[in-house]
Parts: C-alpha cells; sequence; structure tokens
C-alpha cells in the first residue's frame, strides 16, 4: 500500500493562512481613515466648534446680566430699608469733611477711607449700628447679608471711626471695608449725591460684560436702575 500524500494538504492549508492573511489586511486597509477623510473631520469639528462656542459664550453672558439684575434689585430694597431707618440713603461719600448722618441724636461717625459710593454701598448696608443713648436705644441693620465671596476686601483698609453712643459691628461682623463686584468682575457703581437719572434717590449700576462704564452712550451694554 502506498503512502498518503499529504504535501498537496499542507500547502493547500498554508495557501489558506496566507489567503486570510490577506483577507484581513484587506479589511484594516478599507477601515482605515485616509489624509482627506481625517482633514475632512477636523474641518467639520472646526466648523461645529465655531458654531457652538459663541452660543455658549452668549448664554454664559446672559445668564450673568440676569444675576446682576436680580443683584441691582435686592441691593435697591435694603437701600430703600435703611432710607426708611435713617430718614437719608446711604451717601456715596463719608469722609470727615462730607456731612455727618444721625439717629435720634447719636451720629455715625465718619472715616476717610469711605471715599467712594461703592466702599459706602457695602458699610451702611452690610453693617450693624447699635444706639445705646438715654434718649435712643435701637438696633439697625444689617441691611443685607454679603456673602465673603462677593467682596473685594480694600487692602489695608479698616473703618476706625468712633463715636458717641454707638457700636458699629462691620460687614460679617468685621472692621474692614469693602467693594462688591457684579459677575462680570467690575465693582457696582453707587449715586446719591446728585445722580443723573434718578434724581430723588440714587443711582446703581453694573458696567456690564465690556466692564466699561458707558451708561450714557447709545451702545451701552451697562446694566442699571433706571
Amino acid at each position: 500500500m502506498k503512502p498518503a500524500n499529504t504535501q498537496p494538504s499542507i500547502l493547500n492549508r498554508q495557501a489558506s493562512i496566507d489567503n486570510n492573511h490577506l483577507s484581513i489586511f484587506n479589511i484594516q486597509s478599507k477601515s482605515a481613515f485616509t489624509l482627506i477623510e481625517l482633514l475632512v473631520v477636523i474641518v467639520i469639528i472646526m466648523f461645529l466648534a465655531g458654531i457652538t462656542i459663541p452660543v455658549v459664550s452668549s448664554i454664559q453672558t446672559n445668564a450673568k446680566k440676569g444675576v446682576t439684575s436680580a443683584q441691582i434689585s435686592q441691593l435697591e430694597l435694603a437701600l430703600k430699608q435703611f432710607e426708611s431707618d435713617f430718614g437719608v440713603f446711604p451717601p456715596d461719600s463719608y469722609t470727615t469733611s462730607d456731612t455727618v448722618i444721625s439717629v435720634g441724636g447719636v451720629s455715625i461717625p465718619r472715616d476717610d477711607d469711605l471715599n467712594t459710593g461703592s466702599k459706602c454701598l457695602i458699610f451702611f448696608l452690610g453693617s450693624k449700628f447699635t444706639f445705646s443713648a438715654t434718649s435712643f436705644n435701637d438696633i439697625y441693620g444689617p441691611y443685607i447679608e454679603f456673602k465673603r465671596t462677593q467682596l473685594d476686601e480694600v487692602t489695608g483698609v479698616n473703618f476706625t471711626g468712633t463715636g458717641t453712643n454707638i457700636t458699629i459691628e462691620g460687614v460679617n461682623g468685621l472692621t474692614k471695608v469693602y467693594q462688591y463686584e457684579d459677575p462680570f468682575g467690575s465693582y457696582y457703581s453707587y449715586v446719591s449725591s446728585s445722580p443723573a437719572n434718578n434724581t430723588a434717590s440714587f443711582d446703581i449700576y453694573s458696567f456690564g460684560p465690556d466692564k466699561s462704564d458707558n451708561s450714557g452712550a447709545s451702545t451701552s451694554d451697562d446694566i442699571t436702575n433706571w
């Protein structure tokens, strides 16, 4: 009996393996990206980013505008409550050369560090005033609770004014002087001495997204209470 010829079978099996390798290689070649396809994908991604980024930025800006308007409304309410107690709105300057504020014959001490509307706004609305005169004994304020994250401390400045028959606890119980930042990173502006717009009360406004004081311009993006 002649031995079986296994050589052709081995060769056929090897050919089958080689064909499988070629088939896999062809599939891989077909599934890979060409340089042109990659460039097309990159262009599409850049196009979508160009559309999406401005939209997201606009949404964020509008959200900040909404928060700014809400904060101005909150400040307005606190200012009116202060005026109800003291008979005047907080001044936009309260240095030793400014008119003193008094209630029941008790004067609030002045301080040369309170020389801007932004500083006075926070000091008068955020402080607690305890009057202890024989003829007048009462506690006023604070009129608004400020979060530390909302305030910017004026470095090296403290309220040091002292008075008779009155104790003042500053913002959050501290004697520091602060300014109030709007969501865009600028300080709120406050004017109660001869305001240009609300002549019977006060002007309070934010510089808005461009952080520039251009409330009088036709293209102004300032956020105001008038």
